[in-house]
């Protein structure tokens, strides 16, 4: 049972202000943060699957019993109106438990992601937002080699990324738009992807945001799988569609604290089931 493959992390913000023109409590992929802004996120998840899709689609159930708790840091600073710089990583804990013939077995790992680290412009006076992103994917070095539980590939790569957002109004309620469009390629092995990200938030009160997210990942059939011996324990070739869902409460001092889940609705060659999210954000 190869663990669950990575996925991005579309992160939150709060709310700031370009050109005088008020923007929703979201940063997203085509918003910008603004001159001067700088946005914190702790993001703690839980996945534990107990189904899987396999090549052709199909939901079964899992041969082993795979868990994977997050701890997501992100941060972004604006160095102007229209330059966002920002870093992303996650810390994590892995476990899978299958039997071997009498025997349980257990295998773990834990450690620190890929680093993210990304430059974003944006154009537009905000009816709609446009922005790129040129992110570099950095491994910090953790082991790909005789581990059952790699952290990642591996390697260097980068994403290319063009967004557009907007805001406005749902009846009374203030509202907005997000999507993100993402072509990642690494430096060699593995092979490459398209992400995709739809996300669309409302303030129902001015404390309490709902926010709901369409997140795809997509192989280009291009990649080959990493092996821990003869047994598959990366491999690019999956695909997946996820749907999110939370609600933030805003606090004094640009504190905002959030509870979510999330569900994979397909997928192909990946893991499947659905998990629990936490946000803690800070804005200044």
């Amino acid at each position: 049972m190869k663990p669950l493959a990575i996925a991005r992390s579309w992160l939150l913000g709060l709310a700031l202000a370009l050109v005088g023109w008020e923007l929703p409590a979201w940063a997203g992929c085509g918003f910008p943060r603004g001159a001067g802004k700088t946005f914190f996120s702790l993001q703690p998840e839980v996945y534990q699957p107990r189904t899987r899709f396999d090549q052709g689609g199909r939901l079964q159930q899992a041969l082993s019993e795979y868990g994977e708790t997050r701890l997501n840091l992100f941060g972004e600073t604006g160095l102007s109106d229209r330059l966002t710089l920002n870093l992303n990583t996650s810390y994590v804990f892995l476990e899978n438990r299958f039997a071997s013939g009498d025997e349980l077995v257990t295998q773990r790992n834990q450690g620190l992601r890929d680093l993210e680290l990304g430059l974003r412009h944006t154009w537009g006076e905000g009816d709609p937002f446009f922005s790129a992103q040129l992110t570099a994917l950095i491994p910090p070095g953790y082991a790909t080699q005789n581990t059952p539980l790699p952290l990642g590939y591996g390697v260097f790569g980068y994403d290319l990324s063009a967004g557009l957002a907007t805001s406005g109004e749902l009846g009374s309620l203030p509202a907005f738009f997000d999507s993100c469009l993402t072509f990642r390629d690494y430096l060699g092995y593995p092979g490459d992807r398209i992400k995709a990200n739809l996300t669309f938030g409302a303030d129902l009160s001015p404390e309490v945001q709902a926010i709901v997210a369409l997140d795809g990942d997509f192989t280009l059939g291009n990649g080959a799988p990493l092996l821990f011996g003869d047994v598959a324990v990366q491999d690019p070739d999956y695909d997946n569609l996820k749907l999110s869902g939370q609600l933030n409460w805003r606090l004094e001092g640009g504190l905002t604290l959030g509870l979510g889940g999330f569900q994979f609705l397909t997928g192909r060659n990946t893991n499947a089931g659905g998990g629990f999210t936490g946000y803690v954000w800070l804005s200044y």
